[in-house]
């Protein structure tokens, strides 16, 4: 699995992610972003994920709720307003071109 952020003011290189992220995933929100919206101005932001699970369970909210960031709340199956399905197109294109097979 392979995990990015970006903003206005930046990007998170991307992150490769072993294993079901389940219980994972909090730790991988306190070594990606937490530390990336700390170096682009600070706690004044708001983190938007996909409906899925793990982004949504319990924990997640309470760790989200813990470091004070808001959660934009989006409408289920709408990859549509999330920006980075466009990033991850636009990669799968470039890999992908002249037929290329992996």
């Amino acid at each position: 699995m392979v995990w990015a952020a970006f903003g206005f003011n930046g990007q998170v290189g991307l992150v490769f992610l072993d294993g079901r992220q389940n219980s994972k995933y909090i730790e991988t929100l306190e070594n990606q972003p937490m530390p990336f919206a700390e170096n682009i101005g600070g706690r004044n932001w708001e983190y938007q994920h996909d409906n899925v699970p793990i982004h949504t369970s319990n924990a997640t909210k309470n760790y989200l709720n813990s470091k004070n960031v808001t959660a934009l709340k989006r409408p289920p199956m709408s990859p549509d307003l999330n920006p980075i399905k466009n990033a991850w197109d636009i990669m799968y294109l470039k890999v992908y071109e002249n037929g290329g097979q992996f």
